[in-house]
């Protein structure tokens, strides 16, 4: 977790407990869009595809 920013690591939490992207963006009262690239920087750090597999 130490390769991700403050906010992927409460992204990638919250996709851990089910949350989707829609709700975490409604947590952080940002856009879809940031949510989705924060996502994607954490599945490109973890070198997956999916957020299924990298949790």
């Amino acid at each position: 977790m130490n390769q991700f920013t403050k906010v992927e690591q409460e992204v990638f939490a919250f996709a851990i407990d089910g949350y989707s992207i829609s709700k975490i963006q409604s947590l952080f009262h940002t856009e879809e869009s940031t949510v989705k690239n924060q996502r994607k920087s954490i599945l490109k750090k973890l070198n997956t595809e999916s957020m299924t597999d990298a949790v």
